[in-house]
Parts: C-alpha cells; structure tokens; sequence
C-alpha cells in the first residue's frame, strides 16, 4: 500500500490557513516520546500544527476495502493520565443524533464534563449537523489519554482529514480551556 501523503495534507491544511509541517520525532518533547507513540509514530508519518489548539495530527493506514486511515488529532496536557477516571470524567466525549430524513435530530454530545461544552457550542453544533453524513464527522470522539487528549477519526484522503480540521480545532479549544480549570494534581515533568 501507498504511504500516506502527508505533505498533501499539509498543503490543503495551510491552503485553509492552518501553520503546520510535516512532523518529525525530534518535535516531540523526549519525555512524551513513549506516550504518544502510539498516535504519531506509525508508517504514515505525522504533523506538526505550529499553532492552534491541536498539537500533532496522526495518520494509520488500516485496510479496509482500500485505504482507510485512523486520524489521531492530539491535546498535549501534562495533566491527564488514561488510567484516573477523572481525566475520563473530564475529557471523554461522542456526539450522539438520530437522522431523519438525512438531517440529524437530537444531535448533542455525551460523555464528561466537555461533552456539556461542546453540546453549548452553537457554531460546533451546526458544523456537525451540515456534515454529519461524512464518515470523518461521524466517527469522531474525544478520549483522554497519558499526556494528552485525543480525538479520533477516521478518513479515506487528506481532503477528508482537512474537511474535518476546523471541527477538531474548535474542540481542541474547548478541551485546552477546560483542562486549564481543572486542577488534578501536580504536571508531570515530562
């Protein structure tokens, strides 16, 4: 299989005025390395968004039918750790509709406290109601992990993983504003 065009990706991200690069590993502070491996070091490479609410965006091939890939749009924190239920509390989140006649109705959000952020976001919500019949929207969630907050998706291309950025970005930034408020312990320094 193909690898991944990643600079394709950058391209069309910077074309809708993101800044961001292909990603190498050495952007990555040494002591995250091992926690998110697993998101960005896999064959298809990742990348780097130089500024925003997201900090890395990566790319797995899984095969299915063709070339499907799983995108990883990371929230670096030093707080949040996959295995304290409150960080799951706190971050966890998937949007939930009911379609009828090809609209959504009941679209909102449940999971942790984010997920009442996102449901108040009347610009979020619209975004998802105009696309929620592409598979990049539908299969959006938001986990919390070691390090980090991920939210997840699947895409078949970059215009696809593009197409959904500026959805992951808005809940990027409500993410980042609710991780500043809440107080778990002491970062790690990492």
């Amino acid at each position: 299989m193909p690898v991944f065009p990643l600079n394709k990706l950058v391209g069309e991200l910077s074309e809708l005025g993101y800044s961001c690069r292909p990603g190498a590993w050495s952007d990555i502070n040494a002591g995250l390395q091992p926690y998110f491996e697993r998101w960005l070091k896999n064959r298809d490479g990742f990348v780097t968004m130089e500024r925003g609410s997201i900090d890395y965006i990566g790319i797995e091939e899984v095969v299915r039918m063709g070339p499907f890939y799983n995108v990883y749009f990371l929230v670096a924190s030093g707080s949040l750790a996959d295995g304290d239920s409150n960080a799951h509390n706190l971050v966890d989140a998937i949007p939930y509709y009911r379609l009828r006649g090809g609209k959504p109705a009941n679209l909102g959000w449940s999971g942790g406290v984010l997920s009442t952020l996102l449901a108040k976001d009347a610009e979020l919500s619209a975004e998802l109601a105009k696309n929620i019949m592409k598979d990049e929207v539908k299969r959006i969630n938001v986990r919390a992990r070691d390090y980090c907050c991920v939210i997840e998706t699947g895409a078949w291309d970059p215009a696809g993983i593009a197409s959904v950025f500026g959805i992951a970005e808005r809940i990027g930034v409500h993410a980042r504003k609710l991780m500043k408020q809440v107080h778990f312990g002491e970062n790690a320094d990492v």
